[in-house]
């Protein structure tokens, strides 16, 4: 097997292969693999001069892809540990987004922070102002300054450390939905056998192949997905801009179209926002006939929004056959399972009232509910669905996830209780719940975000779906979790970002989850657009929102008395630490297909 290292310097043999950078300003930078190899080691002799030796930590905060990419690259040649970070988002966003930035920095121990210009001041002053403020002697230099002068010999400066594969390559921090971030720790043999994975076994990619991304290179899809593992097939890359994608997703479709792209890989929110965005007039001249991989990931899958997109696109060459739903996540490197190449989605409907007794029993009559395959376990891993005291669960009852393999990764950095909790005992306990049916597994939900209403289980994710689906709520933004009130009783409450001008819209979530899956919500909290907390790859932070509704911190939409909404919770009296049931409650729930609200996450 070789290390990252090896493969950088190896490919610079390859001078017609090259990646290729859109910035944010439109212009494009085309860097061969010649030319990589070399910025690596420049940037690598860079990083030694400002004191970093192997094992140290380096964070980058780079907008940028082709600043980013570059930067990394060096670091992992010098044999420094890289910590990927999202860049601020909004000036809406900054104070939380300083208390995350100030959180890794200090979880990490970086020693050097990475930035550009524009993003200086702001992160000088935000650190400057933290209680954390990063570690002790964190020093913030500029990405320009680590571009070695023109002439510049990188074969003749000082060789780097050597680096095996056991070495640690950088610290993936995980987006902290559920709890704060976490650095997990991946090592080189992660990279190279995930990413052997991902292109040979689940792709099964040649050098013909050409990858399109728009996804953020701070988060391990993108990173490991599209900068890491395609260097590993020669595969060339287009990297366009996240922020672009967000303001006009025709770029995406439109780059696969120019650059021939065959594979792509988005999460499920970006399937539905480019079907209903994507006008006839941007994409009459596509032909999209040479897309033959067609990932989704990254969070819940919905079968309707899979099929609505190859609808909407058949026309223009996309075979429904190039779809391809997979599950992973940062502490198994990145990818878990896949579907099969070339094969229609696989979806399973299983009956709702079963489910709450944890069984996925196929739909035969009654309510039920789709669900997408993620396909099988990757060669040379293993995968169980667990029961309460570990023990293999069998054929469609849900537990929770565990995973083993040389793909996951050595535990979270510094923090040994929450290493032994996750990594402990050999197997990795996703946190995900789902089952297996047919030897492919199927994702029903997070067992930390479940909700359990008399002895029965109800997945938030579905709550939020249907939530999300009614007139007057922003699509995405909604929060589903319980709360007790002062007798001690379980109910279900849904914060929901509304528009305005939108009546009786709190009733009409009410009915709809009623109807479509039975739930009865106790109440339908609204809240103004751009409130509900999300994680920097935008998954709803739904212990975030139930902390706010319990202490009575939600921003109420301006004008939701008047429609007819639910008032602020904390002025009810029967409570604890939440409003007073509106209605009474609740019956069976059922598995979530949820769609992320990524893109404030993301914006």
């Amino acid at each position: 097997m070789r290390t990252f290292v090896e493969v950088l310097q190896q490919n610079a043999a390859h001078a017609d292969r090259a990646v290729r950078f859109v910035r944010s300003t439109g212009e494009e930078r085309s860097v061969t693999y010649a030319e990589l190899w070399q910025e690596a080691r420049r940037r690598a002799h860079a990083l030694r001069k400002l004191g970093l030796g192997k094992g140290d930590r380096v964070a980058l905060i780079l907008a940028e892809a082709d600043e980013f990419v570059l930067t990394f690259v060096g670091a992992l040649t010098a044999g420094i540990v890289a910590v990927p970070m999202y860049p601020p988002q909004s000036l809406a966003k900054l104070e939380a987004y300083s208390e995350t930035v100030q959180h890794i920095l200090t979880a990490s121990g970086a020693r050097v922070l990475v930035t550009n210009e524009p993003l200086k001041a702001m992160i000088d002053a935000h650190l400057a102002a933290g209680a954390e403020g990063g570690p002790p002697g964190l020093r913030v230099v500029l990405e320009r300054d680590l571009r070695e002068p023109e002439g510049f010999d990188a074969s003749a400066a000082e060789d780097a450390p050597g680096v095996s594969l056991d070495d640690l390559a950088f610290l993936q921090f995980t987006s902290g939905s559920t709890s704060r971030p976490k650095g997990v720790m991946v090592t080189h043999r992660n990279l190279t056998v995930n990413s052997h994975a991902i292109m040979f076994d689940g792709l099964r990619s040649t050098p013909e192949d050409r990858g399109v991304s728009w996804l953020p290179l701070y988060h391990d899809m993108g990173l490991i997905g599209f900068v890491i593992a395609p260097l590993y097939a020669l595969v060339p890359v287009m990297f366009l801009p996240t922020t672009a994608f967000i303001r006009r997703p025709s770029l995406w479709l439109d780059a696969i179209h120019r650059f021939r792209g065959t594979i792509t890989f988005a999460p499920n929110f970006a399937f539905a926002l480019a079907t209903r965005a994507v006008t006839d007039a941007q994409a009459a001249s596509w032909d999209l006939s040479c897309l033959r991989a067609l990932g989704c990931g990254a969070e819940p899958i919905q079968a309707d929004v899979l099929r609505a997109f190859t609808d909407r696109f058949r026309k223009h060459g996309l075979r429904p056959e190039s779809l391809l739903p997979s599950y992973g996540m940062a502490e198994a490197t990145l990818a878990i399972s896949f579907s099969d190449l070339d094969a229609p989605i696989t979806t399973d409907r299983v009956d709702v009232k079963a489910m709450q007794a944890g069984q996925a029993r196929p739909a035969n009559g009654g309510a039920s509910l789709e669900l997408v395959s993620c396909g099988r376990p990757l060669p040379c891993h293993e995968l169980i669905i667990a029961g309460p005291g570990g023990a293999p669960l069998g054929e469609r009852q849900v537990g929770e996830i565990w995973v083993r393999g040389p793909s996951v990764a050595a535990g979270y950095f510094d923090a040994p209780e929450e290493t032994e909790a996750t990594f402990g005992g050999g197997w990795l306990r996703t946190g995900d719940l789902g089952y297996m049916a047919g030897g492919e597994v199927y994702i029903c939900g997070r067992s930390k975000d479940l909700i359990i209403l008399g002895g029965k289980n109800y997945y938030p994710q579905d709550i939020e779906r249907v939530a999300s689906s009614v007139e007057g709520v922003r699509h995405g933004h909604c929060a589903a979790f319980s709360c007790l009130t002062a007798s001690g009783a379980e109910r279900a409450v849904v914060v929901a970002e509304v528009k305005r001008s939108a009546p009786g819209v709190a009733q009409a979530v009410i009915q709809a989850v009623r109807a479509e899956i039975g739930v009865q919500i106790a109440e339908v909290v609204p809240i103004k657009r751009g409130t509900l907390a999300k994680t920097s790859s935008g998954k709803v932070r739904r212990r975030e929102m139930k902390r706010r509704y319990e202490a009575g911190e939600l921003e109420l939409a301006s004008d939701a008395d008047e429609e007819g909404l639910t008032p602020p919770p904390h002025a009810d009296a029967d409570r604890t630490g939440g409003a007073a049931a509106r209605t009474e409650g609740g019956r069976a729930g059922g598995a979530p297909a949820r769609v992320e609200g990524a893109i404030d996450g993301i914006q």
